[in-house]
């Protein structure tokens, strides 16, 4: 499984954290910036938002206690 968690570097490092505890996670990314991209009107979206890259394995029971 690959997940894709946006968001500033702290909430990125915070989303790993919380997905450590639920997944058996395999490996995690650098931190990548978003690209700044430009309409065709000349506008410039900038973003501080980032992403990485999660790869892991579903728990072996997902739901336990159900």
């Amino acid at each position: 499984m690959k997940i894709r968690i946006m968001g500033t570097r702290a909430e990125t490092d915070d989303a790993v954290k919380v997905l450590r505890l639920a997944f058996d996670v395999l490996e995690v990314s650098d931190f990548r910036p978003n690209r700044r991209r430009e309409s065709r009107d000349g506008r410039v979206y900038v973003s501080r938002l980032g992403r990485v890259y999660v790869e892991a394995n579903p728990p072996a029971d997902p739901l336990p206690g159900t």
